[in-house]
């Protein structure tokens, strides 16, 4: 078979497949962790902490947070809410 037969019958089934937004969808947030040492004005030390300080406390300077959801709005709905929560 050739290769624009191939792609002929990929562009078909993907017509007919279920739409992509209601397929299910999974989101995953990678959050970067700066620790840094506050002075008496209320500014912030240039340095932060690194792993090995971190890894005492259990932690890295990364962390990742996912969700899914049925279908592409549901995942995104779950992903906000999420991030509602880590704002307090």
């Amino acid at each position: 078979m050739d290769i624009e037969k191939i792609q002929e019958l990929s562009e078909q089934s993907v017509k007919d497949e279920i739409p992509r937004k209601e397929n299910p969808h999974h989101a995953t947030m990678t959050i970067k962790i700066d620790v840094r040492q506050m002075n008496k004005d209320g500014s912030l030390q240039k340095g932060v902490l690194g792993n090995t300080i971190l890894n005492k406390y259990g932690i890295s300077n990364k962390a990742q947070v996912c969700t899914s959801g049925a279908t592409e709005a549901d995942c995104i709905k779950n992903l906000k809410e999420m991030l509602e929560r880590l704002n307090g």
